[in-house]
């Protein structure tokens, strides 16, 4: 970054006390342009499994800037066998591997939570059970049974559940409680204590659908909404200071399908707790998005609507209030279609926050990748994903800051930008720190912006630095020391999370950012 010193302007001399003098010094960073890859930070970006020392499927991403060796987003799908067997006994302690991982790690979870619908659980009558025996036993006894149903996507025969069943609801309510307990114990790692629940940066609502996504067949979709809202409302009663994510792949317009529901999905789109409306997640990044499915989900396709509200247009501004997440799809190739060739355009029109670096065609064989297609051996898919996860989430940078001294009076003004796709959602505190020549803090000042205000300028292409567009913020403090180093540093309120990267030259080991040197 360069400095240059110079004599305040006289619009910044009229906000200053008469009579004394004031110097004002100038600082104009070199920005890091998104060709040099992307900027890692908590809550944006890539997102892997299970948490700990992996880095997911790193060749997916090019780093221009890490805050971390680690990964520092993780995410755990569970069903609901796996945490409950016999009722009202429950396994979650299990679980403290991942929060072990986050606070060794510096991680925070996002957590698909409670599966009833998988390729996964227990075997009962030659079908996987992804819930309980004794809920599975209680739906065979009762005038609302679950159904035994065979998938044609690789020929898996499942157990069901009747969502019309007041007892499956009852104990899936019950298990939502006893999380909800066990999130808000503490667990204590390398000396350091942590509350479970801050560790925590969205719970995925996964009660419906395949793998919890949120689409089934005909027969296995209730004849009601309002047996599905009380589900996406126990969760906001249970978890109602973590941000909730709903599955999308539900909504798509196929009225003989889903048309029973329809108010049950523009709840999900209207809903909220006290952290604010739910977010969403779309799996399948990657897909062929001139599939007529996709275009009667995301696009204007998708005809339904209610009190004059569109479904789409509620999915495709919800990065505006809420996180937008998912992972890619197995992609192969078709006639008319290069996979992963449309990620640039998706991410662009929906702007996700999070997606997944797994979950891609990397030669295996499958019922999913019958050629064995791999995305590493082909550089213009990997250019697409390098260039997405450049894109994606926040890129926060300033273009100028102006720091104006009066004895020890001190002005701070800097010109944001966020060249990203999405505002960040999670809590940044920005603070200004002088230390001495020995590197100890010997003041602190703390930003009165939330980063969380500063979106990108929708009249801007992502990735282009247009500093007309800027967020001017001010900040000014008394009594601020006369000499030292001052820099800028953004850091997690809850200390979990590394401080901050910005898109800009001159990160210090410590994650803060040199603004200028003082002498008398």
């Amino acid at each position: 970054m360069t400095m240059l010193r110079r004599h305040a302007a006289p619009i910044l001399l009229l906000l200053l006390p008469c009579g004394l003098s004031a110097a004002e010094t100038v600082i104009r960073p070199e920005i890091i342009p998104v060709e040099e890859g992307s900027i890692q930070n908590a809550g944006s970006g890539t997102e892997i499994w299970r948490g700990g020392p992996d880095n997911g499927e790193s060749r997916l991403v090019k780093y221009a800037v890490r805050v971390s060796d680690y990964s520092v987003n993780s995410m755990i799908r569970i069903s609901w066998c796996d945490y409950e067997t016999e009722k009202g006994e429950y396994l979650f302690a299990k679980l403290d591997e991942h929060f072990e991982h986050c606070i060794r790690y510096g991680q925070k979870l996002n957590i698909g939570c409670f599966v009833t619908s998988a390729n996964h659980g227990l075997t009962i009558d030659d079908g996987l059970c992804a819930y309980p025996a004794y809920v599975h036993e209680a739906f065979q006894s009762s005038e609302r049974k679950d159904i035994k149903y065979t998938s044609s996507r690789g020929s898996i025969t499942r157990w069901e559940p009747n969502f019309e069943n007041d007892y499956f609801f009852e104990r899936y309510d019950a298990l939502l409680a006893a999380f909800a307990e066990y999130l808000e114990g503490s667990l204590t790692i390398d000396g350091r204590t942590i509350q479970r629940r801050k560790l925590v940066r969205h719970i995925e609502m996964r009660h419906f659908g395949w793998w919890g996504e949120g689409a089934y067949p005909k027969q296995l979709v209730p004849s009601n909404s309002e047996y599905l809202i009380r589900f996406a409302d126990a969760f906001a009663g249970h978890f109602p200071d973590i941000r909730l994510l709903a599955p999308t792949n539900g909504m798509v317009y196929i009225p003989a399908t889903y048309g029973t529901i329809e108010d049950y999905h523009f709840h999900l789109l209207t809903a909220r707790n006290n952290v604010g409306l739910f977010g969403i997640f779309r799996d399948n990044w990657g897909w062929d998005e001139n599939l007529s499915y996709v275009q009667a989900l995301f696009y204007d396709s998708n005809k339904f609507e209610k009190d004059g509200v569109k479904l789409y247009e509620l999915i495709r501004d919800r990065w505006k209030s809420a996180p937008l997440t998912g992972e890619p799809l197995q992609a192969l190739p078709k006639e008319g279609f290069r996979p992963y060739s449309h990620l640039l355009d998706q991410v662009t029109y929906l702007h996700p926050v999070v997606i997944r670096n797994c979950n891609v065609s990397s030669g295996t064989k499958s019922y999913v990748n019958p050629t064995g297609y791999n995305v590493f051996d082909d550089p213009q898919a990997i250019a697409d994903f390098h260039r997405m996860y450049a894109l994606i989430g926040f890129r926060y940078l300033f273009t100028a800051a102006r720091i104006v001294r009066q004895d020890t009076n001190l002005a701070i003004s800097v010109d944001w930008l966020n060249i990203g796709l999405t505002p960040t959602y999670d809590r940044w505190q920005i603070r200004y720190v002088i230390k001495d020549d020995a590197g100890k803090e010997i003041w602190t000042g703390n930003s009165a912006l939330d980063l969380r205000t500063v979106f990108p300028n929708e009249k801007t292409l992502p990735g282009i630095v247009n500093a007309d567009a800027a967020t001017t913020h001010t900040d000014r403090f008394p009594n601020v020391p006369k000499t030292g180093t001052q820099a800028l540093q953004i850091v997690d309120p809850d200390g979990i999370s590394p401080p901050m990267a910005l898109s800009i030259k001159g990160r210090t080991e410590d994650g803060t950012y040199l603004l200028s040197k003082q002498t008398e």
